[in-house]
């Protein structure tokens, strides 16, 4: 009698444990496939026919993190944020090791403010568009002016 409520634990162990594992094996599979899709989340964007390679950042985890921390962004490319609504909203310099150009973009894809050159120094100073906007393009200083980006210019997707 002994010998099978024995057997009987055992196997409630090993089931539990089957199961543990399979539920975190799924859990880091979801978890590598979010990291992948956030790979391969990358677009094209054109201003004035100039394709730029942009990251997509339209989850609020994303927007937070943006560019901080990273040491360069490729000549170009750049990152996108996506927002729900229009607004004026926000950026800094937090944690980031290169200078960047913003480019403020409103609802209707029209270019309506550039910030450039916003250096790391900057941190803890924040900035805004002059209007509401619900795109906002982060990309390498310099690039604005290398090809001629202007106010009323309409961005592609």
């Amino acid at each position: 009698m002994f010998k099978k409520f024995l057997l009987i634990v055992l196997i409630g162990i090993a089931l539990l444990l089957i199961t543990s594992f399979l539920f975190f094996q799924n859990q880091s599979t979801e978890i590598s496939t979010k990291h992948q899709m956030a790979w391969i989340e990358k677009r094209l964007v054109y201003i004035n026919g100039r394709p730029l390679s942009v990251e997509i950042a339209d989850e609020p985890y994303e927007q937070a993190r943006g560019l901080s921390g990273r040491d360069f962004l490729g000549e170009n490319d750049g990152m996108l944020f996506i927002f729900s609504q229009p607004g004026k909203h926000g950026f800094w310099m937090k944690n980031m090791k290169f200078p960047l150009d913003i480019i403020w973009i409103d609802e209707n894809l029209t270019i309506v403010d550039i910030t450039k050159n916003l250096s790391p120094a900057t941190y803890p100073a924040t900035f805004a568009p002059s209007s509401p906007v619900k795109y906002v393009l982060e990309i390498n200083t310099g690039w604005s002016d290398k090809n001629s980006v202007r106010l009323g210019d309409i961005v592609s997707f």
